[in-house]
């Protein structure tokens, strides 16, 4: 989605409901286009992919993650343990 060229992935992230979307990284292997090639990826470019979706939709940065978070939590609820709050108290 990050590549200019990926024309039908980019239409469908704009188009597709967001309900529907959940944000990944291609980690380690297919960096983002940003990195360009041979560069190792990692789950820390999560947000600026969040923020190339947001620009995609036309829709707020804000309301991107919270939906995609959202529906990673209802995919994959066992991540949800690997989260550690700042707010909480160990």
């Amino acid at each position: 989605m990050t590549y200019q060229r990926a024309t039908r992935i980019r239409k469908l992230a704009a188009q597709l409901p967001l309900d529907s979307i959940v944000l990944e990284t291609d980690a380690p292997d297919i960096p983002p286009e940003w990195l360009g090639h041979g560069r190792r990826n990692s789950p820390e470019h999560l947000p600026r992919i969040a923020q190339v979706l947001a620009e995609l939709r036309g829709e707020d940065l804000r309301k991107i993650i919270e939906v995609t978070g959202r529906n990673a939590l209802q995919a994959l609820p066992n991540i949800a343990n690997l989260y550690t709050s700042p707010h909480k108290s160990h």
